[in-house]
């Protein structure tokens, strides 16, 4: 009697002694299974969808021309570019002492492109009508240059390729996220590739150790075997064994400390995984209960609780008691590849507010393509009585007065003279007029002391307040009588006038805003001090 006692007490005091050696690894194996949806459609026969973008799909859904249970309608609403600015950064090179030695300017490009999509779906059965907008933006910067002129050179010739570039990829992310949101509610998924893990010991010590691993390998073994459109009713029959013997070792490690309790933890663990691909969510439900009774990792407890949940709420709605079946996706379109996607999708238009010499004012849309040509003439999209883009309205500059777009971008109409008027150029009305013209010019700077402005993307245009006429800053008596020019713009504001003395300003746009800014400022702050 007392030696079987010793032999118990001895035994007990070996597996607490093994315990202390319960170091826990990952093994993997492959699970394969149907992700079901969460708005199924029961009758396999009406799992149809038609739509007018060939990049739109749904998993286990049959592609039809027209009328599918589910219909799919995507506008591409166009890429915005905002303002554009060139960031200027002060480098300072120091000596071994902190002294600054030299100081130097880097210039970067920094922009911000902004495309949107909608969607519009029609649900045949429920009569369900869904409706979103899909935004996507990313704000560009280009590497740094030496000089202001270089950067804005630089985004000038790239324009046009950066539009594009950032244009794709919004299109192709807001697609993805379209078969995203219509695979969840509605599609059939295939898991193939996704793995999974069992916490299996890792010490040769433990008297567990072999077994353990004998145990993983038969998982491994059956779950490869697992297709997702077949049942698994022979693989439950093949993994019964292991979760006797995971149970069995949970009675032979009684007690409270923590690395007993954690071999306990990792029988429970396994089973509820296993269990849970092997679609019994209520006894994953009863392992998760007993992981958080063990007070070793509770969270994993409610892990596996909600998972549990989540696939009895799955299981229920679709009517079903597995989640391994036949996924059929096809398509029935007969559709030719081109015929797919309209041109239209790619037409991005711009919405304005457009004034007129006589002030009215109307809504116009303009095409992106359009914009860099606006300064004698602006083109307008017409449509027809029933809303469809039928071409293009020309409306001249001198009936102009301003163009203000939605997204902030300004246009006014300025009369001055251009440095050089091109052969062709403009028409023979405004040859009539002499040397200044109606022309629309961007707005870079207004206040009620002095106004910038950009015609053609290339020649600034200065207002002082109160002149009916601009000057170009690229016209002779400007660049020769350059600080002369300023002088006169900026009387009555000593510090400005001295630094046009000290050449602290240049005929450049960045230095003509800093110009004007600081112009402005010395005029209020004179306007002020008079006032008090």
């Amino acid at each position: 009697m007392k030696q079987g006692l010793l032999t118990s007490i001895t035994l007990l005091f070996c597996l607490i002694s093994f315990a202390q050696s319960a170091d826990l690894d990952k093994e993997n194996f492959k699970v394969s299974y149907v992700k079901l949806p969460t708005k199924p459609i029961l009758d396999d026969t009406k799992r149809t969808y038609s739509t007018n973008h060939r990049g739109i799909s749904i998993s286990g859904f049959s592609k039809v021309k027209s009328e599918g249970t589910l219909d799919f309608n995507y506008t591409f609403n166009g890429t915005e570019i905002g303002e554009v600015n060139i960031n200027k950064n002060k480098i300072e090179k120091k000596d071994k002492e902190g002294k600054v030695i030299s100081v130097s300017y880097e210039y970067m490009v920094v922009v911000t492109y902004s495309s949107s999509g909608s969607l519009s779906l029609n649900h045949a059965e429920t009569a369900e009508n869904f409706q979103k907008t899909y935004s996507e933006s990313t704000t560009y910067k280009s590497s740094t240059f030496g000089s202001y002129n270089k950067a804005k050179d630089y985004y000038n010739n790239n324009r046009h390729n950066l539009r594009n570039k950032y244009r794709t990829a919004h299109k192709n992310t807001i697609i993805s996220n379209i078969n995203s949101y219509a695979n969840r509610a509605y599609g059939y998924i295939p898991y193939t590739t996704e793995y999974e893990y069992l916490w299996i010991l890792g010490s040769k010590k433990h008297p567990e150790f072999q077994k353990h691993h004998e145990a993983f390998d038969k998982v491994k073994a059956s779950f490869d075997k697992i297709k997702y459109d077949e049942p698994i009713d022979e693989i439950k029959k093949e993994i019964e064994p292991v979760i006797e013997y995971f149970n069995s070792v949970i009675p032979n490690y009684p007690g409270d400390k923590r690395k007993i309790r954690k071999v306990r933890y990792a029988s429970y663990y396994n089973i509820a995984n296993l269990y849970y691909y092997l679609e019994m969510p209520e006894k994953v439900k009863e392992y998760a209960q007993k992981i958080i009774d063990n007070n070793y990792d509770k969270k994993d407890g409610k892990y596996f609780i909600n998972k549990a949940d989540k696939l009895i709420k799955s299981l229920e709605i679709n009517k079903t008691n597995t989640r391994h079946m036949k996924v059929l996706t096809e398509d029935l379109s007969n559709v030719p590849e081109e015929e797919e996607e309209t041109e239209t999708a790619d037409v991005e238009l711009n919405k304005a507010y457009l004034i007129t010499k006589e002030n009215d004012t109307t809504l116009v849309d303009i095409k992106s393509s359009d914009i860099a040509s606006i300064g004698y003439k602006l083109k307008t999209v017409e449509y027809d009585q029933n809303g469809t883009p039928i071409g293009s309205r020309v409306k001249s500059a001198k009936k102009c007065k301003e163009l203000v777009f939605v997204d902030g971008l300004h246009y006014r109409n300025i009369k001055f003279k251009e440095s050089s008027i091109k052969s062709g150029a403009v028409d023979a009305g405004q040859m009539a007029l002499g040397g200044a013209t109606d022309k629309l010019c961007k707005v870079l700077f207004e206040s009620d002391k002095i106004n910038l402005y950009l015609f053609n993307e290339s020649e600034l245009v200065i207002l002082p307040a109160g002149s009916e006429k601009g000057k170009s800053t690229m016209g002779a008596g400007f660049v020769f009588g350059f600080k002369k020019n300023l002088t006169k713009y900026a009387e009555g504001c000593p510090t400005v006038i001295e630094k046009i003395a000290n050449k602290e300003y240049k005929n450049n746009q960045e230095s003509l805003l800093k110009f004007c800014n600081e112009l402005t400022k010395c005029s209020s702050s004179a306007t002020t001090q008079d006032g008090n």
